[in-house]
């Protein structure tokens, strides 16, 4: 008993010296020790350094076919490589007081003038406070010397960067698009809310449409500093996340064999010599578009725009000429004109407005109908003439022959007729027949495709041509003075006046016209991956969700008949002579568009192939570049030649006056 007693004193005992121990210290650091804890505090801090994430690669459905199954040789059109990038920080550099030297120092380092740094300095798209790179893939030595001499550099840092590389040069830039330094305006959206004021984005085409599939995630590292920038210990990592691969719906050999054909074509079509009086001088061609789409899905197999552009000019830094070329030039390379800009039709436009012809009674399939070399609108006390491509009378003939020969005549009528219809009934806006059923098809609206800038076009009708804005007024006379006349409807039919419509929406129409009236929405991406091929998202043209309300005999009928325009006595014959038809057969409509003074005509023609099994639309369009037999057809005939590798032959050039 004594000796339990005796241990619980001593325990007691020992539990008050260490609670006064206790005591003591926590005194000691809260009264004596306080002053010295908190200026240690104060000199260790957390700090936050984030590590870029690997861009997603881009490729093209073939070649990621050909990685997919191991091969060595698969390319991707946009993969990624390191560089160092040598920055300033306008900002720091200003407030040092000597940036002169500075400049002047990168100059003579970098060789590169100082006019050109102070451009690049001076760019508004970002803040002053952001690092602005002024060179790309400088040497080792460069940042070594940097780095050594800080003090001579303020504001300036060379830092590792992921940059954009392309294996396949210039293929398919317009579709790629590019990737540049956020700017100011971005900095300020919601989409870029969690991004930094150096990160990289994408600017134009896939780029920035699946930009937050490619972006992937930020790694981040956590570690305590001292007051001197020396790690005391880290407290952890995330790796980076890299971003997803997009899979497009383009074939690298079609693509390539489009960009070839239109180069080809344009230079070809400069040759040929324009004998309008207006113009007296060769055709200029200076731009044109290539568009081939799969019938069937609505995916876009190749997608040319001439003139084009190097993206590699992004990755190092636009050359002031190279700024001037890409966005003061009035050749206006940046655009895609396969769908960021309208142009007249021309007859390519024929079998749609055939189509609305008989489904509203105007025309039958059964019928046969003049083609005299001038029409005049019955009634119209100005008799203005409209005039065949022929000056002579070509004839009654039923309607596919109308399309084989391309007789304009024949559709002025029809065109007549919907402006008396129009006159006895006031359909009210937007509800003409004509108008409507060629909405139907997709003109008017942009076709959804999956890249930013798409234009919508233009079908004309009495409320457009009735508006203030075309009437105009006594002191400023607008386009259309006298309203909507029976020309509006009249120049309609043939794909003249004042409709317009894209390369893509053409396309878009004559898959249709080939697809059972199913209706698809074009896109360039196929599917989007990550990094071990998973599919994440997989993208459709939502074919037959929408259709357009002809009988299948009606749609059949007017294909059928375009696979005589490439035929002996067709407008497209001579383009096509020597094609094996027999094997590929092709439905196809030539197209010469008027634009008057001083533009010179528009060459069209679009192909569906094969024509009794469709699988593939071709249509190519070159500005200022003649008869659509002269130029554009031969160019889709190159591009067939490529799709099915059948030998390419010479199509012989014989300007007979027809579309």
């Amino acid at each position: 008993m004594e000796r339990s007693s005796s241990r619980l004193k001593v325990f007691a005992i020992l539990v008050a010296i260490m609670f006064a121990a206790l005591s003591t210290r926590l005194w000691f650091l809260q009264v004596l020790a306080t002053e010295v804890y908190a200026q240690e505090a104060q000199n260790n801090s957390v700090r936050t350094a984030k590590t870029d994430a690997l861009r997603g690669e881009i490729w093209t459905s073939d070649q990621y076919a050909k990685e997919e199954a191991g091969s060595s040789s698969a390319t991707p059109l946009v993969t990624n490589r390191k560089s160092l990038e040598v920055r300033v920080n306008k900002q720091e550099l200003i407030e040092s007081g000597r940036a002169e030297r500075v400049l002047l120092r990168l100059s003579e380092m970098l060789d590169i003038p100082v006019e050109e740094i102070n451009d690049k300095l001076a760019d508004k798209q970002y803040f002053d406070y952001q690092p602005k790179p002024i060179a790309e893939f400088v040497d080792e030595e460069v940042r070594f010397y940097i780095e050594e001499h800080a003090d001579q550099f303020p504001g300036v840092d060379v830092v590792d960067a992921s940059v954009r590389a392309y294996p396949m040069g210039t293929t398919a830039a317009h579709t790629l698009g590019w990737v540049g330094q956020i700017d100011a305006d971005q900095v300020e959206e919601d989409a870029y809310r969690n991004y930094g004021n150096s990160d990289l984005v994408g600017k134009t085409g896939v780029e920035l449409t699946y930009e937050k599939w490619l972006r992937g995630r930020k790694g981040v590292q956590r570690y305590v500093v001292n007051s001197d920038g020396e790690t005391i210990r880290n407290l952890g990592e995330v790796d980076p996340t890299p971003g997803d691969n997009l899979v497009l719906t383009l074939d690298s050999n079609v693509q390539k064999s489009a960009e070839v054909a239109l180069q080809e074509g344009m230079e070809r079509a400069r040759t040929i010599f324009d004998d309008d009086p207006d113009f007296n001088k060769y055709f200029e061609a200076n731009a044109g578009a290539v568009v081939v789409l799969d019938a069937k899905t609505g995916g876009v197999v190749a997608m040319a725009s001439n003139p084009s552009y190097d993206p590699r000019w992004f990755v190092r830094g636009l050359k002031p000429q190279e700024y001037r070329y890409l966005f003061k030039s009035p050749r206006a390379p940046a655009l895609d004109r396969a769908f960021q800009q309208d142009y007249i039709p021309g007859s390519t436009f024929k079998p749609f407005t055939a189509l609305a012809a008989v489904k509203e009674g105007v025309a039958d399939l059964g019928s046969y109908y003049g083609c005299p070399a001038e029409y005049v609108h019955p009634g119209d006390a100005s008799e203005t003439t409209f005039h065949n491509w022929s000056t002579v009378d070509l004839a009654a003939r039923p309607l596919n022959e109308l399309l084989k020969i391309s007789c304009d005549t024949s559709f002025y009528a029809w065109g007549s007729e919907f402006y008396n219809r129009y006159v006895q009934n006031q359909f009210g806006e937007n509800n003409e027949p004509l108008q409507r059923d060629l909405r139907q098809w997709g003109f008017q609206h942009p076709t959804g495709l999956d890249l930013p800038g798409e234009v919508e076009g233009l079908i004309p009708d009495a409320a457009w041509g009735n508006a203030p804005e075309q009437k105009g007024t006594e002191q400023e006379p607008g386009i259309l003075p006298f309203g909507w006349v029976p020309g509006g409807d009249i120049l309609l039919m043939i794909g003249s006046g004042y409709a317009t419509v894209t390369p893509l929406q053409l396309a878009q129409a004559y898959a249709t016209l080939a697809n059972e009236g199913k209706i698809c929405q074009p896109h360039v991406v196929d599917r989007i991956v990550d990094d071990t091929g998973e599919t994440v998202k997989k993208v459709s043209g939502h074919c037959g969700e929408r259709t357009v309300p002809y009988t299948q005999d009606q749609l059949d009928y007017i294909l059928d008949a375009l696979t005589n325009v490439p035929k002996l006595g067709g407008t497209a014959y001579s383009a096509f002579q020597g094609f094996p038809l027999e094997q590929y057969p092709i439905a196809g409509k030539t197209g010469t568009a008027f634009r008057g003074y001083p533009f010179q005509d528009t060459s069209w023609f679009a192909g569906v192939v094969p024509a009794n099994d469709p699988q593939y639309v071709v249509v190519a369009m070159v500005e200022q570049a003649g008869f659509g037999s002269d130029v554009a057809a031969p160019i889709v005939r190159k591009v067939i030649e490529g799709i099915y590798g059948i030998e390419s032959g010479a199509p012989a050039v014989v300007t007979a006056g027809q579309d």
